[in-house]
């Protein structure tokens, strides 16, 4: 099995993790932007996951955009607060098996899908926080458009 430091000195999946990272702190961004465009106060420090609980709370996503969000946030944080642990055996397989961890190119593809995943739900929220802006939402509360 490789080691956590054969991952940390590929180069590609370094890249992609990082901006996989960018990319979920955009969307974290957005989705607060929209809450409070919404009236919704929240923390500036809320996490990805509060923000989605929001949302689904003041109903501003469809339950279909709920779930996505929701997927997309485990994934995020199981990348990001996960691996090492996994590498370390101190958590059983979750959503990568250990054996997952020899194929560096298999997680630098799963950072890479998520962070266009993270970013094209980031460019849409962009989106409707400008139709809301300019008065265009004519009633149609919701952050995704079912």
């Amino acid at each position: 099995m490789g080691t956590y430091e054969d991952l940390s000195a590929e180069h590609d999946f370094c890249e992609w993790l990082g901006r996989m990272t960018l990319a979920a702190a955009r969307l974290e961004s957005d989705l607060r932007a929209f809450l409070l465009l919404n009236s919704v106060g929240v923390s500036e420090n809320a996490t990805l996951g509060s923000l989605v609980s929001a949302l689904k709370r003041e109903g501003l996503v469809s339950p279909n955009g709920d779930g996505i969000l929701r997927t997309l946030t485990k994934q995020r944080n199981y990348l990001t607060h996960s691996l090492y642990d996994l590498f370390a055996a101190r958590i059983d397989e979750g959503l990568m098996y250990r054996d997952d961890l020899e194929d560096a190119g298999l997680l630098t593809d799963r950072a890479f899908v998520l962070e266009d995943n993270l970013r094209g739900l980031a460019e849409t929220a962009e989106e409707r926080i400008g139709e809301l802006q300019r008065g265009e939402l004519d009633g149609d509360r919701l952050l995704f458009r079912p």
